[in-house]
């Protein structure tokens, strides 16, 4: 059986991040050491209105709109409490959703499949966070083991700026890792430890990467 891969990361200052899930700098795309540069092109993108986007295209959008630039701008759009943020504060939050390398190249060799499974991890953080805090997700198809980061600026309903009121301890960590596990059941996955890592092995040739829209009528 294969696990149920999410890992949690806090932002308060997004530095090389942004470089690192963009897969671009200034424009140009950006490959780290890790990724395969030949791979680089098959990634796939998406904003928050759920429109998608290839490689090249994410790389011109993302020189305009870096990650901190993103996370910054919808603070200063939805954020309405009368009350300076503190510049210790959680601006954001990462996930990454993945598995072993066997099991994502088998969800990844099968179109029908692994639709459904990038619309299961953006409805999983819907769920969670709401729909409006997710302001970008990025499915990595370059590096050893396929998998999809997503940022989320934790914004409540009344206007502020808190994680904790999503996430509030490691018992609300422990938890998700067993609601996501039972979403993942479907696909032959099981609730790993926490804070466990995915096999990495190399990423199968043939994986299809056409691109796919959410919330576009």
């Amino acid at each position: 059986m294969s696990y149920a891969v999410i890992r949690m990361q806090k932002i308060k200052n997004p530095g090389a991040l942004g470089r690192h899930i963009d897969r671009s700098s200034e424009g140009d795309i950006s490959i780290p050491i890790n990724a395969d540069s030949e791979r680089v092109g098959t990634n796939i993108h998406w904003d928050k209105s759920g429109k998608s986007y290839s490689q090249e295209e994410w790389s011109k959008y993302s020189a305009q709109n870096p990650l901190s630039k993103r996370i910054n701008d919808e603070i200063n759009e939805r954020y309405s409490v009368d009350k300076k943020i503190r510049k210790d504060a959680v601006k954001a939050v990462e996930y990454i959703f993945t598995s072993d390398t066997i099991k994502m190249n088998e969800i990844f060799n099968d179109e029908k499949l692994y639709r459904s499974w990038v619309k299961d991890n953006k409805d999983y953080l819907c769920n969670v966070f709401g729909k409006e805090n997710i302001i970008s997700m990025h499915l990595h198809l370059d590096e050893q083991t396929p998998h999809m980061h997503a940022i989320i600026v934790p914004i409540t309903k009344d206007g502020r700026l808190s994680c904790k009121s999503f996430i509030n301890g490691k018992k609300d960590l422990s938890q998700q890792q067993s609601d996501y596990a039972e979403v993942m059941k479907k696909y032959g996955m099981e609730r790993g430890q926490l804070g466990s890592s995915a096999k990495h092995q190399r990423v199968n040739s043939n994986i299809n990467n056409k691109y796919i829209n959410y919330d576009r009528n």
